[in-house]
């Protein structure tokens, strides 16, 4: 059997009397690596890929949506909108600010207005 402790020993005592040899030896194989992946790297061949001409556009084309939960049943990706909302809509969508919140928002935009005009003659 092969007694790795003489090889340790050996190799120990090597480094310590040859330094700059060992030193030497390690950026030779260092470099060669490094020269082996360079070449590797370099003569791979490069992967063409393929891009697919993009349709043109038309705005008779049917809208496709794709199903996923996200969507809800009732999206149309157009429709005929009206002028003006009916009443029932009116309540169903629109919630009429309270006079607090207004009050905030008044104060806020004079703010703004103040600072954008504190420092003009």
């Amino acid at each position: 059997m092969f007694d790795f402790d003489d090889l340790k020993d050996s190799i120990s005592d090597f480094t310590q009397k040859k330094p700059l040899l060992v030193a030497i030896i390690c950026i030779v194989v260092f470099l060669f690596f490094a020269g082996l992946i360079i070449l590797m790297i370099q003569t791979t061949p490069v992967k063409k890929t393929e891009f697919k001409e993009a349709e043109p556009f038309t705005q008779d084309a049917p809208v496709l949506i794709p199903d996923s939960p996200d969507i809800e049943k009732e999206y149309y990706p157009n429709r005929i909108t009206e002028n003006q909302w009916s009443k029932e809509e009116i309540n169903k969508w629109f919630t009429y600010p309270e006079e607090e919140t207004m009050k905030e928002l008044e104060k806020a935009n004079d703010k703004i207005a103040d600072d954008i005009t504190g420092a003009a003659p």
